[in-house]
């Protein structure tokens, strides 16, 4: 009975983060703040861990979590100095000329080219793009935003150059060498198993995007509409998947989607050009969808050309050259660039806990910060405007820096907290024992739905993972079940969360002329995440 009690204590600010943004809507900064503070009063007073180790833990979270918001301030740094030049004027212009179809432009901009801003930036930014974007083209807004949060899942474990897993694998490094498992190849292993999760599920996820468009905002011949969409559909999403799926298993987080979406567009727009697969019937939108439109300016259409389209996308490129030649152990790069390093030991004085900033490894100083620079520089960005985009950068990072902080402050203090006086297991050894006896063997179907309601509530994949990671983790050690298999079942989950995520989707309405329709937008996308959640399920019970 002690154990449950105990466990029940511990459980407690991860269940009040969650309860307070779900009940009274608080931000995700502040409600994970509040949780912070109670696992510290926690550790202190029933767990009976010294000061000392609180605030040690405390300051190496900090220091972890700087280490990862720089990668996402030098990736919304990039994104918004790209707005201010017009080279994103540019390349929507572009996407505009592709083809009249809905369906077809929702493949393309929503599935591919927001998987491709979520490789290179992340955090709500490519739902927050596609969806004008297509309001631009024609769709009613709640369609636009419908399908670009849905399109928002497959890519999203390996956004800004494969930030949420690399931050959930890394809150568990000292549990990894408890178990004498390395980093990396806990790294590679766990990125291979999210590929065949959400990339053989992405497979089905353009047919998704066209029955959700077809069937909600559509006037006739449905179902003719969605069956003869699906052999183009499903190309789409090959050429996508597989670089996907073989980036991400043998080259690591950070190329998967950024990579993988650049091929997925350039391959499904050269085949929307040649006819391939694409419907001679061109659907419409049902004139009725259009009642909730706002009248708005049109958005003026800027004339392309080949080479300017080349220029707008160079800086994107050039991320993705820089990323691969300093990624790959052979090339001989990565080696150097991590060896130049601030290194931080005995934090406080506590023996082992030492911390090594890789600055120079770290891809928002390089190469996303530096491109943003070189960007400016060459495309003549005026001061002025240069100012405005630091300003909206900070804007952007400000909720996600505190709840970020928070939460792997938290998560660490949980971690060690099996070092104390009292004799008690750590937290989440406690958490895990009850669900362990609880739930048994059928936890890997849980696993996916506590990351989907993390994402939910906090809108973060990352934010989900750094809550529940070393939970799920822990669980999975105690079953005897793979950790890596747990691990890519809860980074999917939080993938599948942002398609209803509360933050992305009042963010998406806000940019789009949507405002008032959140509800309907949950509704509506919340069919295509159980969907996508049960082939994940399944793809669990026939691989392992």
């Amino acid at each position: 009975m002690n154990g449950i009690i105990y466990a029940i204590l511990a459980a407690i600010p991860l269940l009040l983060a969650f309860l307070l943004m779900v009940l009274i809507n608080a931000p995700a900064s502040r409600s994970v703040l509040i949780s912070f503070v109670l696992t510290c009063i926690l550790a202190l007073f029933v767990w009976k861990m010294d000061l000392l180790s609180v605030a040690g833990y405390t300051i190496y979270g900090l220091l972890k979590a700087v280490d990862l918001l720089l990668i996402v301030a030098g990736a919304i740094l990039l994104q918004n100095t790209m707005k201010a030049n017009g080279y994103m004027a540019v390349i929507r212009s572009g996407f505009q000329k592709i083809s009249p179809d809905p369906r077809i432009q929702a493949i393309i901009i929503a599935y591919l080219f927001g998987a491709f801003i979520e490789g290179s930036a992340g955090f709500g930014t490519p739902a927050a793009l596609a969806a004008p974007l297509l309001v631009g083209l024609g769709f009613p807004p709640v369609a636009a935003c419908a399908a670009a949060l849905m399109a928002n899942s497959t890519p999203v474990p390996f956004a800004a150059a494969g930030t949420p897993a690399l931050t959930a694998i890394s809150n568990l490094s000292a549990k990894l060498t408890q178990s004498g498992q390395g980093m990396e190849p806990f790294i590679r292993d766990v990125t291979g198993k999210v590929c065949i999760f959400l990339g053989i599920g992405g497979i089905i996820l353009p047919i998704m995007i066209v029955a959700v468009l077809v069937i909600c905002f559509g006037k006739k011949r449905k179902l003719r509409s969605i069956l003869e969409m699906v052999p183009f559909s499903i190309l789409s999403a090959l050429t996508f998947v597989v670089p996907y799926f073989l980036l991400g298993t043998y080259l690591g987080p950070e190329f998967a989607s950024i990579i993988g979406a650049i091929v997925g567009m350039l391959l499904t727009v050269t085949a929307a050009h040649f006819k391939v697969f694409v419907p001679e019937y061109i659907w419409q939108f049902d004139p009725a969808a259009e009642k909730n439109k706002k009248k708005k300016a049109p958005v003026p259409e800027i004339s392309v050309s080949v080479k300017s389209l080349f220029i707008a996308w160079s800086p994107y490129l050039a991320v993705s050259v820089l990323l691969l030649v300093t990624r790959i152990g052979a090339i001989g790069l990565k080696s150097q660039l991590q060896s130049i390093a601030v290194a931080i030991p005995k934090i406080l004085g506590i023996e082992g806990l030492d911390f090594s900033f890789q600055w120079a490894y770290n891809p928002g100083i390089f190469p996303f910060a530096l491109i943003a620079v070189v960007t400016a520089v060459c495309s003549r960005v005026k001061g002025k405007q240069m100012k405005q985009v630091l300003i909206s950068t900070g804007k952007q990072m400000k909720n996600l820096t505190i709840a970020l902080i928070a939460g792997v402050c938290m998560v660490q203090i949980m971690i060690h907290s099996g070092s104390n006086a009292s004799g008690l297991e750590g937290m989440l050894t406690q958490i895990s024992t009850v669900m362990v006896d609880g739930v048994g063997r059928a936890f890997p179907f849980l696993s996916p739905v506590i990351g989907i309601l993390g994402a939910f509530v906090s809108g973060s994949c990352t934010v989900s993972s750094t809550l529940f990671g070393p939970l799920q983790f822990e669980t999975a050690q105690g079953l005897g079940i793979s950790t890596a298999v747990i691990m890519a079942l809860q980074l999917s989950g939080g993938a599948l969360g942002n398609m209803i995520c509360i933050n992305n989707v009042v963010a998406v309405t806000g940019t789009s002329g949507a405002i008032g329709f959140e509800g309907k937008i949950i509704r509506t996308n919340l069919i295509p995440c159980l969907i996508y959640c049960s082939v994940i399920w399944l793809l669990y019970l026939l691989f392992f």
